[in-house]
């Protein structure tokens, strides 16, 4: 390792990657009040009350050219030479790059449920302030001051796994589905030829599902159906119109899809929380990105299930919701780093 000054001064050399089918995922840590070359994810940022470091994050798609030009730009590397002692990597993706990153640091592979695991318990630990939250038309944030065990965690990216915590060391994978956030960009790069995961979210905000999918009280053609209030307009065939109206835009198309999406992972997930009697189910993932109509129909379909077994179960979400897994490979290797450095 290089002995930069400003690196030494400012820059905890380890690099935490989180590499997964579609975006890698990186998080690194800063001594307070140290000014970053490069523009991360001030709104996750995480102050340790207790150390004088802060926790930064950012991600770019899956590609090791942009992943170099933006260690190159924080100054992890400097003309070819290498600041990191360690990379800390996990992910289904860690495998595909594992050689080219060797060549710049130490390589330790992390479990990506592990690093899920690890991810909690940092959060868990610090008890960081405005982590968690509750949505209904708007943010509202929990002021947890007991453990958050036991809960569902359904991990939401290209594919979905649902994990199950019963506490900060126990935890097993109990289920999962295909249908993530890689066949909603798939489906919807089909119907409108964008392949920018932003751009299709932005596009959900212009758009309507009312013209694509056939609605409850459309089924019930007037009448109030019995489980249900006849204000209230949920999904009952997704893409349900298209038949008959062949002139949708993109925008509608696309929420359509969201909503396609997010609604039948809601309910794998309220199923699994009642099989398994725990209320608290958290929802994770960088498919979500805080994204409001993504919160909202996640939050309408809870509701919806709710009320049908007159059940009392709320969905929670967490602010560093894409970055669990490389906040989970952070934590690993901070604690190998104050073990070398103490």
């Amino acid at each position: 390792m290089q002995n930069n000054p400003s690196f030494s001064q400012g820059l905890i050399p380890i690099v935490c990657l989180d590499i997964g089918g579609t975006l890698t995922k990186v998080t690194f840590a800063a001594k307070t009040n140290f000014i970053l070359n490069c523009q991360t994810k001030q709104e996750l940022k995480i102050k340790n009350e207790d150390e004088d470091y802060e926790i930064h994050f950012l991600s770019h798609p899956n590609s090791l050219e942009v992943l170099i030009q933006q260690l190159e730009q924080i100054g992890f590397i400097i003309d070819g030479k290498s600041n990191i002692q360690t990379f800390y990597i996990t992910g289904g993706g860690s495998f595909k790059y594992y050689d080219q990153i060797s060549n710049y640091g130490n390589i330790v592979r992390i479990n990506e449920f592990d690093a899920l695991k690890f991810g909690f318990k940092l959060l868990d630990s610090i008890k960081y302030k405005n982590t968690y939250f509750t949505f209904n038309n708007g943010i509202e944030y929990l002021q947890l001051t007991a453990s958050i065990y036991p809960f569902i965690l359904v991990n939401i990216g290209s594919g979905v796994s649902i994990l199950k915590f019963d506490n900060e060391d126990k935890f097993a994978r109990i289920s999962g589905t295909c249908l993530g956030g890689g066949m909603f960009l798939g489906l919807s790069h089909l119907f409108t030829g964008i392949n920018d995961f932003d751009e299709l979210l932005k596009m959900t905000k212009q758009g309507s599902n009312a013209a694509t999918d056939l609605l409850m009280d459309e089924v019930h053609l007037g009448f109030q159906s019995p489980t249900r209030n006849k204000n209230e307009k949920h999904v009952a065939v997704s893409m349900g119109k298209l038949k008959q109206n062949s002139n949708i835009n993109q925008q509608d198309l696309v929420k359509s899809l969201l909503y396609m999406t997010t609604y039948n992972i809601s309910q794998i997930a309220f199923l699994h929380s009642k099989l398994h009697n725990i209320e608290r189910v958290f929802f994770s993932g960088h498919f979500i990105r805080n994204h409001e109509e993504t919160l909202q129909c996640i939050n309408e379909a809870f509701s919806y299930f709710s009320k049908l077994d007159q059940q009392n179960r709320h969905p929670y979400f967490i602010k560093h919701d894409g970055f669990i897994g490389s906040l989970g490979s952070f934590w690993n290797g901070i604690q190998t780093y104050k073990q070398n450095n103490h």
